[in-house]
């Protein structure tokens, strides 16, 4: 755990509890605004597949560890971690600018950590969802009592009140990926910043099914903060903000740096419209995991 805040690191019963959780986004593949990182500047970056179709961006932070979103490790309809993310699966790795499933890496992960509260919002979500279920089971069958529980796992909706980040270790030794140092002293709004991730270019490319298996690319882009708080940083999207970088399905889980640190992880990106821009990217506040037994020494 970090010695100081500054140290560096190598909607449930009840309409209202409804109401009150929040959407896991989907994993978030280029980064809208951004520009490829043909000079590897940024090669702590990797994107994770758990399968070939489902991935989502990370930093490496420690040796064996990798910083991610938690909704790119979890799966809601068990409530629990993805089988690749739980001890003993298998994921794959690469930090290449242009990056795909057959070249990228096989790691075995021997842990997945998920924050204290995160862990407490993902278990009441199954609960509410489970007791939904079972009320649609009473009067529903076949084709529409399946839609209607694909409906209740789409609503999963918990990042904007929990921290949805997660850290990844993994058996294997991977000396080819530097480390990047993470800072949990406090962001304040106004911070220049920089994103990375492997996130899509244009959201229409990611609704085209084959296009996940394209290869992804690593793409940075320039935002300015907008708002903290305790859970959540704000930062400028293209709409509010003409040529800020904005958050693409494939960047959920990626870094959000300043001054060459990695501050936040990223998460929601609001208001994506059919012209690829959005009004603001939600982005983990690290600061409020400075005391997060799980980070690495």
């Amino acid at each position: 755990m970090p010695a100081s805040q500054a140290r560096r690191v190598p909607c449930y019963p009840g309409r209202l509890l409804f109401l009150l959780l929040c959407l896991i986004s989907l994993p978030s593949a280029a980064l809208i605004n951004g520009q490829l990182d043909r000079a590897g500047a940024y090669g702590a970056v990797v994107t994770i597949w758990r399968t070939q179709d489902s991935r989502c961006s990370a930093a490496k932070i420690a040796p064996r560890t990798f910083l991610t979103a938690a909704h790119c490790v979890i799966d809601v309809p068990s409530g629990g971690l993805a089988p690749a993310f739980r001890t003993g699966g298998q994921i794959r790795v690469s930090n290449a600018a242009i990056a795909d499933w057959p070249s990228a890496e096989p790691l075995v992960v021997a842990r997945t950590d998920l924050p204290p509260r995160f862990e407490r919002g993902l278990r009441r979500l199954y609960a509410y969802q489970q007791g939904l279920i079972a009320d649609y089971r009473k009067g529903y069958s076949g084709a529409e009592l399946d839609r209607r529980i694909r409906l209740v796992h789409a609503d999963s909706r918990i990042s904007d009140r929990f921290p949805d980040a997660a850290l990844v270790r993994v058996a294997q030794a991977t000396p080819r990926i530097p480390v990047i140092p993470v800072r949990l002293a406090p962001l304040a709004a106004g911070a220049e910043v920089i994103l990375v991730g492997y996130g899509c270019e244009r959201v229409s490319d990611w609704r085209r099914g084959r296009s996940r298996r394209q290869a992804a690319r690593r793409t940075w882009g320039r935002s300015r903060v907008i708002r903290v708080d305790s859970v959540n940083f704000y930062s400028f999207a293209g709409e509010r903000l003409a040529g800020s970088a904005t958050l693409c399905p494939g960047d959920s889980g990626g870094p959000v740096l300043f001054e060459g640190d990695v501050v936040g992880v990223h998460g929601t990106v609001w208001g994506l419209s059919h012209r690829d821009t959005a009004r603001s990217n939600m982005s983990v506040n690290l600061h409020g995991l400075r005391d997060w037994g799980a980070w690495p020494d």
